[in-house]
Parts: C-alpha cells; structure tokens; sequence
C-alpha cells in the first residue's frame, strides 16, 4: 500500500483528484474511546465506570440537536415547568443571569414568568430538588451575587435543606481557570432528560437560526424585517447573531450527565473561601441517579459516549485535593475521543468552534490525517475581538492553520462569519458518522485544563448518502443543516450534494448568499507558542515542564506579552 507520509506536499496537492470518496465504518464502537483509552485519558489507573458509574458508552440513546438558543430554550423552558414534587434540576453552569427570559415573545407559555429567577423559585416552590453548581467567575460577581441569594431566599422560605434547593458559588479551579460546564439534568413526567453543550443561558445566546439581525437591512426577507422589529422590544439583550449548539439526551446517556454532577456536588474541597462567597463542601450528599430515571435503551438509536476534561492538579486552590474521587489525575477523554476520530477520518473533518486555537495533540492529528489521505478539513471559527487578540489569540489560530492550508493547498479551508454573527459553537463532524456537540473550545485550556463536557455521538441508524454509500443518518442530517444555513443553500437540496459539490460551494466567493467568508489569522506575535502557555495552559500531569516556565517567565521579563491575564472574559 502507498505510504502517503512519504509523498512531498506538491504531489500530495493531486491526491484527492485520483481518489473516490471511502465507506466508512458505521460501528459506533470503531470510533468511541474503549474502556482502556478511557483509562488512559484519565491518568492510566482510574476506571470511571467503578468509581464514578459513568460508562464507557451506551447504545439505544435520543439524542437532539438544538441548533441556536431559541430551539435550546424552549425545549428547556416546556421542560422545567413539566417538573413536579419529588423530581429534581441539576445545573452546572459557566455563567447565570437571573433575569434571563427563556421564552422572551411569549409563545410558549403565555402568561407566564419565564426568567431563570422565577422558573426556580416557582420549582423549589413545588418541592422539586435543585442543585446549581455555577462558577465563580470574578468578573461576574455581582450578577451571580443574585442568584446565590435569590436560591437562598426560596429554600428558605420553605425550609428546604442543602440536599434539595441549594446554589453553590463554585471556585475549585486551576488559579485562572474556569469551570466551563454548561449541563442540566432534568426529571420530569417520571423520565431524567439531559442538556449539554455550548449554549450558555444568558441573554445574549437566544437568537433564531435564520440570524436575522445580523444580516445586512438591504439582504433582509420581509420576515426577517419583521422578526428584528419584534426583537427590538424583547426583555433579553441580544446580540445581532448568535451560533451555538446543545443537544438534548434521553436515555441511559443521561446517567453519564448526572454522574459528572454529582461527582461534583459531592466533592470534599470547601467550593470557596474568599469572601463574598463562603462555600462550605455539602453536608448531605447528592444520591446517585437510579437507572429507573431515565429511559431504557432503545428510546433511540444513537450511541452517546459522554466526554470530560479535568485538569491534572488544582494546586493551590484546592488544599484537600479537588475531585479526588472524580478524576485524581485529571481527565481529557474529549481530546483523546477527537483525536481518534480525526485519526480515522477519511472524507471530511468538519469543525465549527469560538476559537480554533493550536493544540499540538489535534494538529498532529489532522496533520497526519491529511497525510494519510483526508480529503477535505472544513473550518468555522470566530475571529478573536480586540479583548482576546491582545493576548495573541490570532497569532495562535495561524499557528494552528496556516500551516496546513500551505502544506495541503485545494483540502484545507478556513471560514468566519461575513454577517457578524458570532460563532460560539463547539462540534465536530466526521465522514457523517462520528459527531461531537460539547462546552469545550479547541485550545489547550479547553482540552486539557478547564472543566468541560461533551457527548461524542455516532447514530446506528443508516441512510444512503449522496455519494452513494451508507453512513449515519443523525450525522448527515445535522451536517448538512449546518452547512445550509452557513451557506444559504435549502437544507434539503444540501443533503443532495455530493461533498466535492458542498465543498465547492464553500469556495465559491461569487454566491452572495454565502454567509461565511475565507479567513486567514495572522502570526501578530514573534513568541506565539511561549505566550500562549500564559494564557492558554494545558493542565495535564504532563503539560509545560520547569523548563517551559522559565521560558516563559523570560518573554514575559522581555515584554513579549501585554495586558492582564485576570481581566479576560472567556465566553
């Protein structure tokens, strides 16, 4: 067989115009992370399926896409109110905003106060358990203030205990990191249902998938006029645009969900010390779900593997040693669960994410993917604002693309939003087989450090593809769909299209209605790879060595790097 890494790049520019697309392997088990590459994400010694009841992946799941946060929050809004006595919410969350308007025209439940504030106390109201686990992010102390004390206000007027209505303020984090989790675990009608992905519920993440307001006036259909019109008088702030994704899991998957949180909750490490928040560990610890929560296998026909990062130490915020019975040694099975799929990628790698940074891990991967004869990778990312770029954030998504678009010219294509709609999406898609849908970015924070969470999802139900071959329904469908809106071509006609013509239709600069444009970062810094540990750290046991540090410390010495560190406001 011909060795494609022996090939110089210029041959390898001919590669894909000799080759037909392959079949690929519909085996959700030829893509997951097995129960020994599980282990070896987490430290090598760590088997979570003992310690913390999540398995290695489950068959038989519903799992829904939720494109955009109108689609998220309705179904997350019809959710909440379904809840009753004795059910439960569990919530872990980067960001809270109390006054957030889950159904903002009012056409889901009319009449109704549908802010975050009033659907929780109206539950705690009901005797239904809510446990908020929401991160201490300094530069949103204020708002969080709020909902700490309107949580406790509501348990207390019904004497509620820590176990069923409390909202911890949660600081156990790397010195500069964040818990990045955005999940909620839902029991209602007498079935758990869980949520998680990159949509947080804040007021700027509800928007439509049309985008609307972010289209220019004089490109805008009379119902988008009309809907801008409406928007203007909604109680949330909005931004003109906003791309995001979650997904909605029935099924055994939800256990996975829930057993992330109550690892959590549960954890010994006082979850904050510094005033205004005085956090003690819980007292009465969260139970674990029963598997009579959720639905049985079959509710569906996806495989879910549920996904994490942890970093490796929490020293010296945590003095007992955070998640030591949750993930001791940290946790990237997300990285290791992205880098098997690109390893096995064939015909496409598509990535739609907020930063699309360099990860040596990733980019080896699609570097030797696209070696090995991967015929197209496909990028959506979102240039940095001002606020990022001056901590070299351009500088460090040239460092991850420019390279390979040099090395593989006509198979690697780079895209951003030309409407100004703000890509804060986090999915990956493979060979319309393997998908993930998650709160990590492509960075090494993200991959190795903050706390995340994804379900890597592979649908066992088949449909022939337009280029004549069986893969994953679920796949193509949310694929093309994505691809549609980004490209204003009709999501049905987009499922016709072969992927050398859905490719071409990415290149074509002459359509206007194309809503994304070629992008090409900037290398701005000269010590790129050595800021980048300042503000983009990778939290493995075996992440920057002393020697790294130093160099570091040297740059920073020579003022290679501007600006501080604690004001940066990650999304």
């Amino acid at each position: 067989m011909l060795n494609l890494k022996l090939l110089p790049a210029t041959l390898l520019l001919f590669y894909p115009l000799a080759t037909s697309l392959t079949a690929p392997d519909l085996a959700p088990a030829s893509w997951f992370l097995d129960e020994d590459e599980v282990m070896s994400a987490m430290g090598g010694a760590w088997n979570r399926t003992d310690k913390l009841q999540m398995s290695v992946w489950t068959p038989g799941n519903s799992a829904e896409p939720l494109v955009t946060g109108e689609k998220m929050f309705g179904q997350l809004l019809e959710d909440v109110l379904d809840t009753e006595s004795g059910d439960f919410i569990y919530y872990t969350a980067w960001a809270i905003q109390p006054n957030m308007t889950l159904d903002p025209r009012g056409t889901i439940a009319p009449g109704i106060n549908t802010t975050m504030t009033a659907l929780w106390t109206e539950a705690i109201k009901r005797r239904v358990v809510t446990l908020t686990l929401v991160w201490r992010n300094v530069l949103n102390t204020e708002i969080t203030r709020q909902w700490w004390d309107q949580m406790r206000a509501a348990a207390e007027a019904i004497g509620a205990g820590e176990d069923q209505a409390r909202a911890i303020v949660d600081g156990r984090t790397k010195v500069g990191g964040s818990h990045h989790q955005k999940s909620l675990i839902i029991k209602r009608k007498g079935e758990a249902v869980a949520y998680l992905g990159g949509i947080d519920v804040t007021h700027d993440r509800w928007d439509t998938p049309e985008h609307c307001c972010a289209i220019p006036v004089r490109e805008r259909s009379l119902e988008c006029i009309e809907t801008c019109k409406a928007r203007e008088t909604e109680p949330n702030n909005f931004r003109p645009g906003w791309e995001d994704v979650s997904v909605r899991l029935r099924g055994p998957a939800v256990l996975d969900v829930g057993a992330n949180f109550i690892s959590r909750w549960n954890d010994d490490e006082d979850p904050s010390s510094i005033p205004p928040y005085i956090e003690k560990a819980v007292k009465r610890k969260a139970l674990p779900m029963d598997p009579s929560d959720t639905a049985d296998s079959g509710v569906g026909t996806q495989a879910v593997q549920v996904l994490r990062t942890f970093a490796c130490s929490y020293q010296p915020v945590c003095t007992k040693g955070c998640y030591s019975e949750n993930a001791p040694d940290g946790d990237t099975t997300y990285l290791a669960a992205l880098v098997k799929a690109i390893e096995k990628a064939r015909n496409y790698l598509y990535l739609e994410d907020q930063y699309g940074l360099f990860q040596e891990d990733y980019h080896e991967a699609v570097d030797g993917a696209l070696a090995a004869g991967l015929q197209y990778v496909v990028v959506l990312i979102q240039p940095p604002d001002p606020e990022a770029d001056q901590f070299g954030y351009s500088s460090y998504q040239a460092m991850m693309w420019e390279p390979l678009k040099e090395k593989y010219p006509g198979r690697v294509f780079v895209y951003s939003r030309r409407d100004g709609t703000y890509v804060h999406s986090k999915i990956a898609v493979v060979d319309d087989t393997w998908m993930s849908i998650g709160s990590q970015n492509l960075n090494y924070r993200s991959l190795t450090s903050d706390t995340e969470l994804a379900a890597a999802i592979v649908d066992e139900e088949t449909i022939e593809g337009p280029d004549g071959f069986k893969v994953a329904k679920l796949a193509l469908e949310f694929r093309t769909k994505l691809w549609a809106a980004a490209l204003g071509v009709n999501a049905e006609d987009m499922k016709s299209y072969t992927l050398h013509e859905a490719v071409k239709l990415w290149q074509d600069d002459s359509r206007k209605e194309r809503r994304v444009m070629p992008y090409a970062p900037t290398q701005k810094s000269p010590f790129g790879r050595i800021t980048q540990r300042v503000v983009d750290g990778d939290g493995r046991c075996s992440g920057w060595i002393k020697d790294d540090e130093e160099e570091v410390a040297g740059v920073m010495g020579q003022g290679g790097f501007g600006g501080d560190i604690s004001e940066i406001s990650f999304l």
